[in-house]
């Protein structure tokens, strides 16, 4: 636990001295829902599913540019290697980079999410908990992927390139469900009614959190 505590630490600390990760991800939100605003009609973009879709883009496009900054970015000068030359685990690693990755995209989701309150004319009210508990168990998932995912891009020639094409795919079943039960939370209803998009949002979550934690050690090799 000192360990994993450690590395969650550097990587705040970094966040807070230079705030990239947080200014990448919201400025990329935005832009993607200013866009989507504009690209709509305007009768059209008033409904909770255009918002929710909207949203739920926006944290998809953050997210694949941010969140994998805190694996690519130790690649770039070197502290990958030193971590993995560490007498850390390689599992409490990836744990750590998750960690990260999570708390930007919460952070991500919330200012998303207030923005998107505003440009699509929705009310604040008490479904936003709601809202934020799906959005939530959304970037666990979508971090977890992530972190695996921009590991193994960043062995890769173009891998930059090449991350999109490997986390899209694999995300389209949390972000159909994580859309799904959003909308239905912006238009009233209880989050009880859409427990089975709930459900599939954990289990997806439960999966590649699982997974990137027995499989980081053999997907990143020897450095």
């Amino acid at each position: 636990m000192a360990g994993y505590a450690a590395i969650v630490k550097k990587d705040l600390m970094l966040e807070v001295r230079g705030g990239r990760i947080t200014t990448v991800l919201v400025s990329l939100a935005l832009l993607v829902l200013v866009v989507l605003v504009f690209a709509f009609d305007r009768a059209v973009a008033q409904g909770p599913d255009t918002a929710a879709g909207a949203l739920w883009i926006a944290l998809v496009f953050a997210g694949m540019l941010g969140a994998t900054r805190v694996v690519l970015s130790e690649q770039e000068n070197g502290c990958l290697r030193a971590l993995l030359l560490s007498p850390l685990d390689r599992a409490t690693i990836y744990a750590a980079k998750l960690t990260a990755s999570f708390g930007f995209m919460v952070g991500a989701a919330i200012a998303a999410t207030i923005l998107a309150m505003l440009f699509f004319n929705l009310e604040f009210s008490m479904s936003l908990a709601a809202l934020m508990l799906v959005l939530i168990l959304g970037a666990l998932g979508f971090s977890a992927l992530a972190t695996l995912l921009a590991v193994i891009a960043a062995r890769a020639r173009g891998g930059e390139l090449l991350l999109p094409l490997l986390i899209v795919p694999l995300f389209v079943p949390a972000l159909i469900a994580g859309v799904k039960a959003s909308a239905a939370v912006l238009s009233g209803a209880a989050l009880a009614t859409s427990r089975d998009w709930v459900g599939i949002l954990i289990a997806f979550d439960v999966l590649f959190v699982t997974a990137g934690y027995l499989l980081f050690e053999h997907v990143v090799g020897e450095e």
